[in-house]
């Protein structure tokens, strides 16, 4: 089948949506499939149309000088069309943010020709959900469904969020991971398994405010404190304009030489982070899908993170990992892993011999039957 995949963001930019885009692509070629990528983010100093292939499927940039190399793009549609009128996809795969104007104009493009249609929520929408579900029938997200869109999101709780903002019958279509980047063979924890050995509690993310950082180091130091813990560790791999404020938020800690700020890392020496750890600790309120979780999980880390984010499609409290309310429940859970050996090691053992269910040759799956959805929907 014949994908042309619309995404305002991709790599190099680093982020959730950039890095399940070019998963997705990846697995549908492995599958059998011909994906194509139409974005709007530049590489390097080259602005223009471009197409690169070194994945092995085209990667199509359209681009103009902007600061902060915004992807946006003043004649999106038209050139989003000229990729359509090229390469005449079987169904076209368009990938929404809470602002995403170069996929707004891809869903414009495709649906003016008529083109089967598939739009992908993959953020929060907050206010903008309130905002659709005042305009009635003039939302955006109702506007797309009577033309023909196949409506999806990564979660059910954004599912919930697509739905107030107008939509109609939309389905998860979650993100997906590879089983084997993230479970290393040997190289999975701690080579101490004495019962009394320090824990390791990790935390990953974009050190920016609705991620929470500053959350995760208060609820570390509650924790520890309260269960007079003076060996465990907290390692934060991330980076982000929080970085000045999140180290003097660990300078005041009063745990401060058991944090450590490491940075961003790439993928594999993620994957080898993780898997040295015991305990991951999510903070964010509102993630959509929770990313950086379910590559803990899959690394076989206990997980704590909060019921109201998307995570809770993937993680039972309980099985692999506890799942809380609010703030001071963060570090209760973390004091219980911490004291509980046994049960830490139980939800550890279950996330290490037990793959997640969104491994991606079931993900593929899934968004071949959104297509064939989405083009039943526009012969209809």
């Amino acid at each position: 089948m014949r994908v042309l995949i619309v995404s305002d963001c991709y790599p190099p930019r680093l982020g959730g949506i950039e890095t399940q885009v070019r998963d997705l692509a990846l697995n549908l070629r492995a599958a059998g499939h011909e994906p194509t990528v139409v974005t709007a983010t530049p590489v390097g100093r080259e602005r223009g149309r471009s197409i690169e292939t070194q994945d092995g499927f085209p990667v199509w940039r359209t681009t103009v000088p902007l600061p902060a190399e915004l992807p946006v793009h003043p004649l999106a549609r038209r050139e989003i069309g000229v990729a359509m009128d090229r390469l005449r996809p079987e169904v076209v795969h368009v990938h929404v943010g809470i602002v995403s104007p170069f996929a707004w104009s891809g869903i414009a493009a495709a649906q003016s020709r008529g083109l089967p249609l598939l739009i992908t929520f993959h953020c929060v929408l907050g206010p903008w959900a309130r905002a659709g579900a005042l305009a009635g029938a003039l939302s955006p997200v109702r506007r797309w469904q009577r033309a023909g869109a196949h409506l999806t999101a990564v979660s059910s709780m954004l599912v919930r969020q697509v739905e107030a903002a107008g939509g109609r019958d939309v389905d998860i279509l979650p993100n997906g991971i590879t089983v084997a980047d993230w479970r290393l063979p040997q190289d999975w924890q701690s080579p101490d398994h004495s019962p009394d050995r320090p824990l390791t509690v990790t935390a990953s993310q974009r050190w920016i405010g609705r991620k929470r950082p500053l959350q995760v180091v208060r609820a570390f130091a509650d924790a520890v404190q309260a269960v007079g813990d003076e060996r465990a560790v907290l390692m934060m791999y991330g980076d982000g304009p929080l970085r000045q404020r999140l180290a003097r938020e660990v300078e005041g800690s009063g745990v401060a030489e058991r944090i450590v700020l490491v940075g961003r890392l790439e993928r594999p020496e993620l994957a080898r982070a993780l898997n040295r750890g015991d305990i991951f600790l999510q903070t964010s309120t509102d993630d959509s899908f929770g990313i950086a979780v379910l590559e803990a999980r899959t690394a076989g880390l206990a997980i704590i993170a909060r019921r109201s984010s998307g995570v809770s499609d993937f993680i039972e409290d309980g099985v692999e990992g506890l799942l809380v309310d609010d703030e001071p429940e963060l570090a209760r859970a973390l004091e219980t892993l911490l004291t509980d050996r046994q049960m830490l090691e139980r939800i550890r053992a279950h996330n290490r011999a037990v793959a997640p269910a969104v491994e991606w040759a079931a993900v593929v799956g899934m968004h071949e039957e959104a297509y064939r959805r989405a083009i039943a929907a526009a012969r209809g």
